[in-house]
């Protein structure tokens, strides 16, 4: 069970208990959100200790080169001696580091109640949230704040740029942060400058519909910290969750009215050229560097969020042309052979439809290696993930990586592979996927390895190695 001395960010408790503390432990370390809160603690002088199942991968070493021991999940381990504890919606109930903790009498916080509390400590706070572009919105986000002198401080839920995982060590006047939705994460939160990306319908198991993700994103916009905030234009599900929020409003898109719009919009190989009009007036000329029509609506939420928290205009254009990307966000991995292989965490249908657009490049075939995530979501959205990886020459899908959950009929790999007939194969492990797909594939192949699981670290760390040989 969990402790019963749980504590909660909204009443002050848990500031007060932030002051009395020393050591924190960090159950279920190596995810991407928790060793950024983890690197966030330790920056400010707690003492950090961890454990994970899987300590060896990407999140260990990000951790081991920020100082911070990697244990396997061990009762009588680094939770003995430790003040709080704190795990994420991924940690069982019975886990037994929380089951120690309870006996022990040691406070057992969220992650979204710790970064809740710890983020008060900062005048500006940018939070993002919607069902897709969370990570890179941020990430341009803390890239304009950087650029304009604001030293921010940043916790995204994936690889910065010439960095090991995605935290921004900065000052204390402006956090900027990935707001996720799931399980209401979000409402532990106290934004100032709320965004807003999109809102569509995902995580079956915890919105059992559209309406119910509208409602909760509409909450998040109503925070009583929220004094302004950034919200989409184009995206319907946005504008609902928006309507008669009550605070004043930034709007971004590429609709005639949005507040912050891109004009003379022109493609480019790797990426959109466009004039940033603001309120009518023209900002600057943006050139990205990252691909794909989805980044442009990134790149304009993170001008319309920069534009809310005071950020002049004419700052932003610069900054989000010398955005360089982050981690697995269609992602350069390498090449052998004359075949590009790409990294992207897409594992929502829209997701998936946007990072093979932006792939496609009609001189080769496009190849798409993916891994499903999560029984719920694979079978709710069954329909909509076939139109989607249609946009691929050939699929190539391994099993579904369940996380939290059992197998159910109607969400499996193998049902998705007989729904999209000739141009799909399924292999058990992405081991055995990769191996295949390096096999038939021929120069000018495209590869996009997709999916929110393990699939990434298995391919591109196991049997992918690179150099034209």
């Amino acid at each position: 069970m969990r402790s019963e001395n749980t504590c909660l960010s909204g009443d002050g408790t848990l500031q007060r208990l932030l002051q009395e503390v020393t050591h924190i432990h960090f159950i279920g370390i190596c995810g991407a959100g928790m060793r950024v809160l983890a690197r966030m603690c330790l920056g400010r002088g707690y003492t950090v200790t961890g454990s994970d199942s899987t300590p060896d991968g990407e999140g260990g070493l990000a951790l081991s080169l920020a100082g911070v021991a990697v244990e396997k999940p061990c009762a009588s381990s680094s939770i003995i001696a430790a003040d709080m504890a704190v795990y994420s919606t991924a940690v069982p109930k019975d886990h037994p580091e929380l089951c120690v903790a309870a006996a022990r009498g040691i406070p057992a916080v969220s992650r979204a109640d710790l970064l809740g509390a710890l983020m008060q400590a900062f005048r500006v706070r940018i939070g993002v949230a919607g069902t897709h572009g969370k990570s890179t919105v941020s990430a341009m986000c803390a890239a304009i704040l950087a650029a304009a002198g604001c030293d921010p401080t940043a916790a995204v839920g994936a690889r910065l740029a010439g960095g090991m995982d995605g935290y921004r060590e900065g000052g204390e006047d402006y956090f900027v942060f990935e707001a996720c939705e799931y399980r209401h994460a979000f409402l532990s939160f106290h934004p100032t400058v709320a965004v807003l990306t999109n809102a569509e319908w995902d995580h079956p198991d915890c919105f059992p519909d559209k309406d119910s993700v509208i409602r909760a994103f509409g909450a998040y916009l109503r925070l009583p910290s929220v004094t302004v905030a950034a919200v989409s234009q184009d995206d319907e599900g946005a504008r609902a969750a928006a309507e008669g929020v009550g605070i004043p409003l930034v709007s971004f898109g590429l609709s005639a009215g949005a507040d912050v719009r891109a004009i003379g919009l022109s493609a480019r190989p790797l990426g959109y050229a466009f004039t940033l009009s603001v309120y009518g007036r023209p900002a600057g000329e943006v050139t990205l560097g990252v691909p794909g029509l989805h980044n442009l609506q990134n790149a304009l939420a993170a001008a319309a969020a920069a534009i809310a928290a005071g950020i002049p205009a004419e700052r932003i254009p610069a900054a989000l042309s010398g955005f360089a990307g982050i981690g697995r966000r269609t992602e350069l991995r390498g090449s052998y052979r004359g075949v590009r292989y790409y990294d992207d965490y897409a594992h929502h249908p829209t997701e998936i439809r946007a990072a093979l657009s932006a792939l496609a490049t009609g001189r080769g075939r496009l190849i798409a290696i993916y891994q499903p995530h999560t029984y719920s979501r694979t079978a709710e959205l069954f329909s909509d993930f076939t139109h989607a990886l249609s946009l691929a020459d050939l699929v190539v899908l391994t099993d579904v990586y369940a996380a939290r959950e059992e197998r159910i009929a109607g969400g499996t790999s193998q049902e998705l592979a007989a729904a999209l007939g000739k141009r799909a194969v399924y292999f058990p492990s992405p081991e055995a996927a990769s191996l295949y797909v390096r096999s038939i594939a021929k120069e000018g192949d495209v590869v996009a390895v997709m999916g929110a699981g393990d699939l990434s670290a298995r391919v591109f760390c196991g049997v992918l190695s690179f150099g034209e040989g």
